[in-house]
This record gives structure tokens, sequence and C-alpha cells, in this order.
């Protein structure tokens, strides 16, 4: 939320300067995310007349004007197309400097003298939609300091709101925090409701009561067309970041931020009959005033008229019902959504309104009368009209009175760890607008305010306690509890330990979000999302069931910024099931692309690939105690085994399995997705269950032998559909001890060898502890697995 310091000021001056102020702000909890200034630096501009304006003899854009700041007259050249005589603009004399530093001397303009320049708002730095010189109101007084008439010597604050604080989302609200803040009172701007001069009125009625429980109207009828926004009212708009739109619609936003109840105003003209509060009818259409068409559901709240909708409650007015420079007469309403309706509807048409902004949060139910009595006295008294009287559509609802909270001050003082008197207590609280009774008790009955909808749990009036009597009255206690040593199991592998060995392989570890785009999770996994009911943004809709899509994203942002070598892994949460039974899974991944090695002298550049990835998995997994083949010791297995991903090349996906159990994927991106989520490939990817890998098999020491090994080769020829781990596996199976390695250092296939298969070149290492091995049992181990390689149609290759 941003608003002027000056405004604020008017309703409560604190001694302090804008620094204290936003300091105190911010410790108070409402955050003070920016302060800038209202206008850019400049000095010497004053408001001038302009008496006469003239053609220029030699330059067909320039006109020669004369202009007068109360005290002398000047002739000043100007290329304005805009210029008249009789306008009041800002008028830049001899010495003037504009922002930015330009200094304005005299000059000639083709022969011309000008003495000064006459100004746009954007040559005065400040934002303007139209073109051409600066018209000033009629009554601008001329010879007037700019600065000192615009008050433009004033600081623009920036708040980040938290979802909790909807009743800081106005200047009353600032100004009520303030006063606690600063113990001092304040005071709103005085006004009376415009008298009743007419007996026009729309009437309204409440279908849905537990969704608006009251709903205001007043019609404002014979309001001049040739109305204008006043300055001032314009000024305070744009300092908040407000659009000057329509006179009616600018003083309806005004009171909005004023107040902090949101208003809309229809063309009366344009209604038809009575107005209703109801749910809209499935497929329902409205062509919003932001000129998008939305198709309505039950969900949704509506404001209707006898044709149809003419207003998405408490989020945007239509565009047929739409006040616009011809209307002059006006059905203004004021009404109390309950903010459950409210949540998430705009966001699921792509909305974003201030209205829904603060509704969403809750709105004091006390303020629809208020802030609708300050409109129509707005309305009448700077534009003009009769007002007719005010409708209330309420279906027998009455302001909530909050239950009271109990407070414990012994339970306060343990939770915060310092002693806060009865008094003390009393005091910020009913600052705050509670209703503090039981005063003799020990126990405070607290009522909280209709517009604190955050303060429900004695740890809600704790929080207030706490900020009000300032974060920096506590002092952390010296820890009193006793110190052991906590004894890790050897058996345990941490998150801790699995990032260690991946840094150490070369990776970067990544953070990504929880939340993802529904269209990239539906590339990544076949199972449907968790859909969020309220969500953040379209991109952030589902809850990930993979942390491929946040790392695969973060890819592509670096190799948009020129990083095509990249190396990044994640241990993170993924969801799956739905919202009623969400099952929660934490998992490793890890995705590379570019080249194997970082650029270098001693070797060529190569890219990298599925092996590359493979090896560094089975490194992680070896240096986190697990085994790629079995062994006398109590290791857990890991092997790969060819398979089938939703996101992965059919041709190099492989499934990773301890113990024979799958527990995770490695493979190359799919090309589809690389292409359909712009990144440079090929990408590789490799996932895990981390609760599979906290359990580690226990180191054993095994004796080293004292004889020697004895190394054989043999060369295979097999079916080419049976996977080399499955070779290796009937080698191993029924080998003797003295068998101590099998591995695979060759495959060849091509000319010599039959179409069907293909020829691997095994090391098989012997050794024993007692002994050394004779070539005569070396021989018979040999041709007892050349025979069970047989039956599987594994041969010797000649």
């Amino acid at each position: 939320m941003r608003f002027s310091e000056q405004w604020l000021r008017e309703w409560i001056d604190p001694a302090v300067d804008t620094a204290t102020l936003a300091h105190r702000l911010t410790m108070a909890g409402l955050e003070v995310d920016a302060i800038e200034p209202a206008a850019p630096a400049f000095t010497g501009i004053v408001v001038g007349e302009v008496l006469s304006v003239a053609r220029h003899p030699e330059a067909d854009k320039l006109n020669i004007t004369r202009v007068t700041d109360g005290d002398a007259e000047y002739q000043v050249v100007c290329g304005a197309p805009n210029v008249q005589a009789g306008m009041r603009v800002p008028f830049a004399r001899i010495g003037a400097v504009l922002p930015g530093g330009m200094t304005i001397q005299q000059a000639k303009l083709r022969g011309v003298a000008s003495s000064g320049m006459l100004c746009s708002a954007t040559e005065l730095g400040l934002p303007s939609d139209r073109d051409g010189l600066w018209a000033l109101p009629d009554d601008a007084p001329v010879g007037a300091d700019i600065r000192a008439w615009l008050k433009l010597d004033d600081s623009v604050i920036e708040l980040g709101i938290t979802p909790n604080r909807g009743d800081a989302l106005s200047i009353l609200g600032l100004a009520r925090e303030c006063a606690t803040l600063f113990d001092q009172p304040y005071t709103g701007p005085a006004f009376q409701p415009p008298v009743v001069a007419s007996a026009e009125s729309v009437r309204a009625r409440i279908a849905v009561p537990d969704d608006c429980p009251q709903y205001l109207t007043q019609t404002i009828s014979g309001i001049p067309t040739d109305r204008r926004t006043p300055l001032w009212l314009a000024e305070r708009l744009r300092r908040a970041g407000i659009k000057v739109i329509e006179p009616i619609v600018d003083i309806c936003n005004y009171v909005m931020l004023e107040q902090g109840q949101p208003l809309h105003a229809f063309d009366g003209h344009k209604l038809q009959g009575d107005l209703v509060v109801r749910r809209a009818q499935a497929q329902e259409p409205l062509m919003a005033l932001n000129q998008q068409a939305l198709v309505l559901d039950e969900s949704c709240l509506v404001i209707a008229d006898a044709r149809g909708a003419v207003a998405l409650a408490g989020i945007i007015g239509g565009l047929e019902s739409a006040v616009d420079a011809r209307t002059d007469r006006i059905v203004l309403e004021s009404a109390h959504f309950v903010p459950a309706v409210i949540v998430g509807r705009a966001r699921a048409f792509g909305l974003t309104t201030d209205a829904s902004f603060r509704f969403e949060r809750g709105v004091d139910p006390c303020l629809p009368e208020h802030a609708l009595a300050r409109a129509a006295e707005l309305i009448v008294g700077l534009l003009g009209g009769t007002a007719g009287p005010i409708s209330v559509a309420a279906g027998g609802w009455v302001i909530p009175i909050p239950a009271a909270i109990p407070l414990d001050l012994s339970w306060a003082e343990r939770r915060l760890g310092l002693a806060v008197s009865m008094q003390t207590a009393t005091q910020y609280l009913s600052a705050l607008g509670c209703v503090v009774s039981g005063e003799t008790s020990g126990v405070l009955q607290v009522s909280p305010p209709a517009h604190r909808f955050d303060l429900a749990i004695p740890e809600d009036l704790l929080e207030e306690l706490a900020r009000l009597i300032g974060f920096d009255a506590f002092r952390a206690p010296m820890g009193r509890a006793p110190l052991t040593i906590r004894r890790e199991p050897e058996t345990m592998n941490t998150p801790a330990d699995v990032a260690d060995i991946m840094s150490g392989l070369g990776f970067f570890e990544a953070i990504t979000y929880s939340f993802i785009d529904p269209a990239i999770a539906e590339l990544v996994t076949s199972e449907a999302p968790i859909r969020l009911a309220n969500p953040i943004s379209s991109e952030m809709a589902v809850m990930r069931q993979s942390l491929w899509p946040g790392l695969l994203q973060a890819i592509r942002f670096n190799q948009n910024r020129q990083q095509g070598r990249v190396r990044l892994f994640e241990v993170g949460r993924v969801f799956t099931g739905d919202l009623d039974h969400v099952v929660e899974t934490d998992q490793l991944a890890a995705a590379v692309c570019g080249s194997r090695l970082p650029e270098q002298w001693g070797d060529k550049e190569a890219p990298v690939d599925f092996f590359d990835l493979k090896g560094d998995v089975e490194a992680m997994l070896l240096g986190l105690g697990f085994a790629l083949s079995p062994g006398a010791d109590e290791r857990s297995v890991v092997t790969f085994q060819s398979g089938r991903h939703t996101a992965l090349h059919p041709g190099q996906t492989a499934e990773i399995l301890i113990d024979g159990v799958p527990e995770g994927w490695i493979g190359a991106l799919h090309p589809q997705l690389v292409e359909r989520l712009d990144l440079v490939g090929p990408v590789y990817v490799f996932s895990l269950n981390m609760a599979r890998l906290h359990q580690r098999g226990l180191p054993a020491n095994r004796p080293l032998s004292r004889f020697p090994q004895v190394r054989r080769d043999l060369a295979l020829l097999k079916p080419d559909h049976l996977p080399a781990a499955v070779l290796l596996d009937l080698i191993r199976q029924d080998a003797p001890e003295s068998l101590r390695a099998v591995g695979l250092f060759d495959r060849y296939v091509g000319t010599g060898i039959e179409p069907g298969y293909e020829s691997i070149a095994l090391k098989l290492v012997f050794q024993n502890y007692e002994r050394t091995l004779t070539d005569e049992e070396i021989i018979a181990i040999i041709s007892d697995i050349r025979a069970k390689l047989a039956q599987h149609d594994i041969y010797l290759r000649s």
C-alpha cells in the first residue's frame, strides 16, 4: 500500500521525522518497503497565466505567448499545441531549475526572445497521460510556487501489509495504528451526509445473507457532466499509485483509500429494476470494466438487476452499467462481503483489484454506512447533484460482537519472557480498540474491535503486546538446558551427508518452489497433481510431484544467461494424493546439461551423457554406504534396469533399484519436453527416494589377502536383448568365494558378429585368502561359468 505522509499527518502528526515514523511502523509489523519523494527536485516554477497567444512568424509549430506571474509579464515562445489565452500553467522563470538539473536561461527561438518556459507535467517529473502543457485549474493562484501550492514536498511511503492486517489498508487504519504507537489521538475529516433532497432510490435485496450481510445504495441525480476531478484529490490518488479515471470513480477510490471501504458507482440510467445480491448462474456472462469477458459459475457472488449480472461482488463492476463522462445519475453501492466468498475469485479470472485485495483480507463491517455518507458528501459538494435516501438491505443482520479472548498474564510472561503488568496490558489493548475487563482476577477478558479480524486467540493478543511494547525490550535469557552429546548411529545418512557428497561431485544445491505450473506438471508426470484452492498465481497452482520441474526451470534461467554447463541438485519434499489425503515424500533430484568438464586446456570439450550422470549417481551411493554389486558385508545393493518414464527418452531411461526395489529414475529428458520447456539439450536428470538413502550398511573390516590376484578375460557372445547386468548376475550366482570381482570393459557390434548378438568383454579377478590359486582351479571355475552361461544362449567368442 502506498500513501502520502502529508495525508496521514492531517489525521495524526507525531513529533517524529519520516525516518523515525517508518522505523516505528516497521517495528510494529507494518513493514516499510520504500520511501520516495512525491515529486523530483525542481525550483523557481510558479503558476503562470497565459494572457495572449500569437503565431511565430518563422515557425508553424511555435507560438509567441504573453505570460504573467502576477508581478510582471513575460514573452515566452512555446511549442505546445494546447496553449491558449486564459489558461493557467506551470511557468519556469529565468533561473528556474528543472528535474535533472537543467537551468532555464534567456533564449532566442527562431529569432524571437523567450524569457522562460511553460511546462507540461512530465517536464516536472510527474506522470501524465495527456500531451502538451499541464492545464491547471482556473482558480490556481497566479504567482504561487508550484511546489508549495501542490504540497509536493511530501514523502510517499510504501508498506508491505501482511494478509492478517487488512485493517491497515487505509489512512484511517494507519491513523489508528499511529495513535497507539505514539500515544496520541487522531482526528479524521469532519463531514455531514448530504441533505436528502430527492425521493429517487434503487432498492436492493439480499438473496444470500451469509455471503453479504449488509448492502446499501444511495441515488444521486443531477450531477453536472462538465465535472473535473479536483487537483488536490487527483494528487492524493497519484501518490497512492491509483490512476485518475473519472471524477465520480476518483471519489469512490479516494474514500476507499481514506476509510478502507471499497465502493462502486453504477450509472443509474443503465440499470433496469431493483438490484439483488445473489450467486451467479452457471455460465452466466459478465463484461467487466477492463473489457474482459467473464464466464461465471455458482461460486461467484454477483450484483444483478432485472437483466442479469452487473458486477462481480467485491471484485469488479460491469462495463454495461459503468459510469462515464455523460453520466448524470448514479447509484452508489457500499456493502459488507464475507471474505470467504471473495478469496481466490479474482485470481481465478486473472484479476487484481483494490476492492478484492481489501475484501479478501476483511473490511470493518461497521464501515459501509459511514463510507457511503462520506462519498455522497464529496460527490455533492465537489461535483454537484441531489442526493436521495439511503436504501439498506440487511436481511436481519446485526453487527457481530466478537467473542471475548481470555489472557492469563502469568502465561503471557512465560511465553514472552518478559513480565507485563495488568496496567500496561490494559493500556495497550484498550488503545487498539479492545474492550478489556477482569483487571482484578489476573486473567483479562479482551473483546477485539470489529475491524480486527486477526484477533481470535490468546496468542494473537500476545503478538499485539510484543509489537507494541517493542521487540527491542526483549532480551533472550541464558539457556539452562543440560547439554548432552547425542549418539549418532553409524547406519544413518543425513540430508547434509547427501548434500556434501553431491557438492563434492561438482553439483550446486538449488531450492525451488513447492508450487508449480500445472502445464509443466502434466509434462513430467502422468498422475493428476494436487490443485491449490487459492493459488498465488496461475503459474503456481499445483503442488509438485517431482523436483524436476523446478530444476528444469532453473536450468532454463541459467541457459538464458549464457551459462551452458549447469549441474544442479535439490533435496526437497514432493506431494502426491489429493487434498484430503496428501502424501509427503522427501526426494533427491539432480539435472545436468552442457559439457562434461569445465572449459580447460588438457582435454577437448565433450557433451555430458547418460553414463556421466550414472557415474555420479554410483559415486554418490558408494559414498553413502551402498554397494554396486553383492558382497560379504551388509550393504544394500544398487542396480539399474531399463524402463519407461513419461518425461524421459525411451532409449535412455533406467529405473534405479535398491535391493531389487524401485527407488528412483535416471535418464535423458525427452526431446519433446526439452523443446516445450525451451531448453538447450540434451538434459539428463535423476531422482531418488530420500527415505531409502537414510539407512546404510554397517561398515565391516575385511583383511587383505597375502596371495596374488589372477585375472582372466573372457570375450562372450550374448543376445543383444539381454542386459549386461543380467549377464554379470549370472556369473556371480553360486560363484566360489575366490571369484573376487567381475567387470565389463568392452562391447562390440559389427563385422563378424551374428545379427541379434553382441560381443562383451569381461574381466574375472580371482584371489584366495589362504593360498595361491592354481591354473587348474581357475580353469575349472571358468568352465562352470561357461556351462551356466550356455544355458542362456551365451557362448565364448571364437
